[in-house]
């Protein structure tokens, strides 16, 4: 059970650890529009939410938006958000979440997503009393930015071992939105396993430079078609939609992830990765209460109950099955990269 008592000593510290759990809780390319917004509270202390796309551009920035404005309300914080925040330009990152947090005395600034790594960074140094929480894999600074992270790799090398018990042509593919820290961990996670299983197997990785361009998504996925490649993985929400519907005509196995938002599971899908927010951050949570959190990273995996990958049940022969079963063992308990 999760501690949300304020009163005495550290009221101030754990009233904003609640801010940032309930933010990231309720939410996981960039134009240089962008759009703030606040509603009235009681207090004068702000939150704010930095989105990489329009906030009703995905299920994910539309989930945080609607989180951070209710828990702002129930807390007496002025939220304030931008959307279509660039990150390439430093400068003009700075420039425009500084201005906001000393405009409206910010304390809280949630970055979703790990395109931001840099800009808060940098930023943070300025501004050593503000607490900057990044939704992604990075080290943290030790001081005033942590980080929150899925085990991706982990989730890669188990969707390696099917995609290589699967293949029949051994070229494996993944299309990732963008070249993201997280998104190599998960893409050599699964090319590691792949290719202890079967060696020979290519493995081919295009990223997009962008999460929303449905004609850079489609034509990544014709590319890999023309080549062969038989399993593709896929991370690039919300363009994967488009990608989908052709690999499943072109009978190519998927691995998707949370493919169930969608109105049906592909006919081809191999595996469907399942990430748990919630239970993440509950985990994440802890850590903060415990003193364990300021400006570190923190990993959390299956056993831990926040991820999970679920295979389809026609797509593997039950001797194949079988192999399978017995690597995620091994990949869970660690054994499999320890004696290689």
């Amino acid at each position: 059970m999760i501690n949300t008592d304020f009163s005495g000593k550290g009221h101030w510290l754990r009233f904003f650890i609640t801010g940032i759990i309930f933010l990231i809780l309720t939410g996981c390319e960039s134009d240089d529009n962008e759009s703030a917004s606040e509603t009235t509270s009681q207090s004068s202390t702000g939150l704010l939410a930095l989105f990489p796309q329009k906030i009703d551009g995905s299920g994910w920035n539309k989930a945080g938006y609607a989180g951070a404005e209710g828990l702002s309300k129930r807390l007496g914080l002025n939220f304030h958000y931008l959307e279509t925040v660039q990150f390439s330009d430093e400068a003009l990152f700075h420039q425009q979440v500084g201005e906001q947090i000393l405009k409206n005395d910010i304390r809280i600034v949630m970055a979703h997503g790990g395109q931001y790594i840099n800009a808060i960074n940098r930023i943070a140094t300025d501004y050593p009393r503000v607490n900057f929480v990044i939704n992604s894999s990075c080290a943290g600074n030790n001081a005033n930015v942590g980080c929150l992270s899925f085990n991706w790799r982990q989730l890669g090398l188990i969707a390696g071992v099917a995609a290589a018990l699967k293949t029949d042509s051994q070229r494996i593919g993944f299309i990732g939105g963008m070249k993201l820290d997280v998104l190599e961990q998960l893409a050599d996670g699964m090319e590691h396993s792949a290719r202890h299983i079967r060696p020979g197997i290519e493995f081919k990785r295009i990223w997009l430079d962008s999460w929303t361009s449905e004609r850079q998504a489609l034509e990544a996925a014709r590319d890999m078609i023309a080549g062969g490649v038989d399993v593709i993985a896929v991370n690039a929400d919300p363009a994967s939609k488009v990608i989908y519907p052709l690999l499943e005509q072109h009978d190519v196995a998927i691995v998707g992830r949370q493919l169930e938002q969608y109105e049906r599971f592909p006919q081809t899908m191999l595996a469907n990765v399942q990430l748990n927010t919630k239970r993440l951050i509950e985990f994440g949570f802890q850590q903060m209460l415990q003193g364990r959190w300021e400006g570190k990273l923190h990993q959390f995996g299956i056993y831990d109950q926040v991820q999970s990958i679920t295979l389809a049940d026609h797509q593997l022969t039950p001797a194949q099955r079988k192999i399978y079963e017995s690597f995620y063992h091994d990949i869970l308990s660690g054994t499999f990269e320890r004696g290689q």
